[in-house]
């Protein structure tokens, strides 16, 4: 027993912090659409999944940081601790949203930032200067575009932080504002090469997962950081003064997430009834990596309903309305998976 949970200690995927980021979007958006005890409820799990986590996470650096490196250099892996930077940021958001203690926030907030500079500056480092170079058909996927998630959450939790009266909330929305433009620039560069490699190169059924959702999650995000920016612009002149292009540039990429949407989910049929992949509500088709489609599901629910509001088009909210049941019940089914599986690792174990 000891050894099997050294095992999976040290080989913990860096991508399970994406549980987080769906339980928080989840949860997020329940509360703005009024159905305030699920929502709560996801909140206090959600503090017990992050601190789980990041025990784990401490501990496998501490006694495994060979492991922990050599993933942080992998085409596959590296991406997938971005999704730390996210879950601590989204999980910032929700202690502001229900509780507004000002220092979990603040906390969180710095973890987020300094995991943000020292995971994108080290991926970037070690995936430049390696000699094991990956072609683009073995090394890129959808787990990529969390890089854009990281940077895009961590733009959100700058405008949130300028809230707080101990800052000057106009550097802080001023880095915010240049967190988004990178992240909208990030996602234009690793977007093209995704398409060329959905497109060009052949796609198995097995690799066709849950991360490519990110797809469009890269893309809500980036639409909430701009609606959010542009709640904002009245506290900011060089927002002001730059608030059409910016409107323009956040309906931009909602528009192009919506239309990831339909493709999305025929892509999913087809690989689960035409080719009879696992459902992950399944022990057998769970997998940490479909959190990554329960994200997206939830971000597009919160980035809709704040675009209407940003916007002033009321006709939005119909959207998050009925997406948000969509949300719930992919949570819903990817959670059973989850308990599925951890039931049936332990009668495995015995």
């Amino acid at each position: 027993m000891i050894s099997n949970g050294k095992a999976m200690i040290k080989n913990l995927l860096p991508t399970y912090f994406a549980l987080v980021m769906a339980t928080g979007i989840v949860s997020i958006a329940l509360h703005l659409l009024e159905f305030e005890s699920f929502s709560r409820g996801l909140f206090w799990l959600n503090v017990g999944f992050f601190s789980v986590l990041f025990i784990l996470l401490l501990t496998r650096i501490i006694f495994y940081f060979p492991s922990v490196l050599s993933d942080l250099k992998s085409y596959q892996k590296g991406p997938g601790f971005f999704t730390f930077v996210a879950a601590a940021a989204i999980l910032a958001n929700q202690i502001a949203l229900f509780y507004d203690v000002n220092q979990w926030v603040l906390a969180l907030f710095i973890t987020a930032l300094f995991a943000w500079i020292l995971i994108t500056y080290g991926f970037f480092y070690f995936i430049t200067v390696t000699e094991n170079k990956q072609g683009l058909e073995q090394g890129i996927s959808g787990t990529w575009l969390i890089i854009i998630v990281a940077t895009q959450a961590l733009s959100t939790l700058f405008t949130l932080v300028a809230d707080l009266s101990y800052f000057n909330p106009e550097i802080f929305l001023f880095i915010s504002l240049c967190l988004f433009f990178t992240g909208a620039l990030l996602y234009l560069y690793i977007m093209s090469l995704i398409v060329y490699r959905l497109s060009f190169f052949e796609l198995k059924a097995d690799e066709l997962g849950a991360p490519y959702w990110i797809n469009m999650g890269a893309t809500a995000i980036t639409t909430l950081a701009g609606s959010l920016l542009i709640l904002k612009s009245n506290e900011m002149p060089l927002l002001k003064e730059i608030l059409p292009f910016t409107k323009a540039f956040t309906l931009f990429y909602w528009a192009g997430g919506t239309w990831w949407i339909p493709l999305l989910l025929i892509l999913g049929a087809w690989r689960h009834l035409k080719m009879r992949v696992p459902v992950p509500s399944s022990s057998s088709g769970y997998h940490p990596s479909y959190w990554g489609m329960v994200f997206p599901l939830g971000m597009y629910t919160v980035c809709t309903y704040r675009l209407s509001q940003a916007l002033g088009l009321d006709f939005l909210q119909i959207i998050p309305q009925y997406f948000i049941y969509l949300a719930v019940s992919a949570w819903l089914a990817v959670f059973v998976g989850f308990l599925r599986n951890i039931f049936q690792g332990l009668v495995t174990s015995k």
